[in-house]
């Protein structure tokens, strides 16, 4: 017969393997049990900007419903005012509601202070501004995360709006801003507004829409970007920033909503992406526009679209009923394993399999013999 050579599979005992997976299994469920709760970064700086965007909320709430003409459970179930109507003459083009409901919540402010901190910006720096009418509590936000961190900054906005949007002829985002700023919620006013929508110039909003919104400019004693076209709006824009810099470099261009002349062409809403931009993209030919014109100064850009993806990606609600409250969310603290609990068992299982695996004496590993 022929001598056959194999390996002995069990040298362990078995009360010491089965103690170690019971010991294994109390593990798990002691460190699933005991977790953490870990500030995430910039906390304070993330709960004090929340608490200045509810407290905007809060206060432009009962002026919005003075001046509203209907309000509706459907459209604005939390009853914030910040949500619009379908259908004004101010409104430019369609919106998503679901969206609009999306944004009504102070904890995007904190969505800010982490992107502004990621660019690396520092009290006193400045920074351009795009805002919308589409998005006013959005805007709101942003300021709240400006004020928060103290910086510089030069606001342009566009006064007409999307569906849902800041679309109230007597209540535009211009009037909302205003209305925060004489109250000194903010310091944050906008110095230029364009009338916005299609190509920056409202196309297809009719004549007394356009009335509308020069009158909104006017009232609110902001001075009137007007252009002759595309192309020149661009370049208009770009001076406006460059004028009230004053010398000063620009940190930053933060854009909210996707206007026409801020994005380009369509094909400019595709290549550049939501979230913080550091450069021009290789391999496209980007169309003209003012984000264009920016990374190709190598200054950043943060761009705000898309909201429901944003607010998935930070763990915010889609489309509240009630409008959540400051400091809420994993975006200020995050259950996490307790290292103090979680380190002492590895290295106990690892001390254990160490024991079971090499413990045994060298003869019980030497391979046995059969004729």
């Amino acid at each position: 017969m022929i001598a056959k050579e194999y390996w002995r599979l069990w040298h362990f005992s078995k009360i010491g393997v089965m103690a170690l997976a019971l010991f294994a299994i109390l593990s798990v469920f002691i460190s699933e049990n005991f977790r953490v709760k870990r500030e995430q970064p910039y906390y304070k700086d993330k709960i004090q900007a929340s608490k200045l965007a509810s407290l905007a909320f809060e206060i432009l709430q009962p002026e919005i419903k003075k001046k509203k003409k209907f309000e509706s459970k459907e459209t604005d179930p939390a009853g914030s005012g910040l949500v619009g109507e379908f259908l004004t003459p101010v409104t430019s083009n369609s919106g998503s509601l679901s969206a609009k409901q999306t944004s009504i919540n102070p904890n995007f402010a904190a969505v800010f202070i982490y992107f502004l901190k990621k660019a690396g910006l520092r009290e006193g720096d400045t920074i351009a501004v795009a805002t919308t009418g589409s998005f006013p509590a959005v805007n709101i936000c942003l300021y709240a995360a400006i004020e928060t961190l103290k910086l510089r900054p030069i606001v342009i906005s566009s006064a007409s709006s999307s569906q849902y949007g800041a679309n109230n002829p007597d209540m535009l985002w211009l009037d909302m801003e205003n209305f925060l700023y004489l109250n000194r919620i903010f310091s944050t006013k906008s110095r230029f507004s364009s009338l916005g929508g299609i190509q920056d110039q409202a196309i297809g909003i009719s004549a007394e829409g356009k009335r509308l919104l020069k009158e909104g400019i006017e009232r609110n004693h902001i001075s009137f970007l007007s252009s002759y076209g595309f192309s020149d709006s661009i370049q208009i824009r770009m001076n406006a920033y460059k004028t009230e810099a004053n010398k000063s470099p620009l940190k930053l261009f933060v854009n909210i909503g996707g206007g026409t002349t801020i994005f380009g062409t369509s094909i400019g809403k595709q290549v550049f992406r939501n979230g913080l931009l550091m450069g021009l993209p290789e391999d496209v030919d980007v169309p003209d526009s003012v984000i264009k014109e920016f990374l190709s100064k190598e200054i950043p850009v943060l761009n705000v679209i898309q909201i429901e993806t944003m607010a998935r990606k930070f763990h915010l609600p889609i489309a509240p009923k009630v409008t959540p409250k400051a400091g809420e969310g994993k975006i200020f603290v995050q259950e996490e394993y307790n290292p103090w609990i979680v380190c002492p068992f590895i290295f106990i299982l690892l001390g254990g399999l160490f024991v079971l695996t090499y413990g045994k004496k060298s003869s019980d590993l030497l391979p046995e013999t059969i004729h």
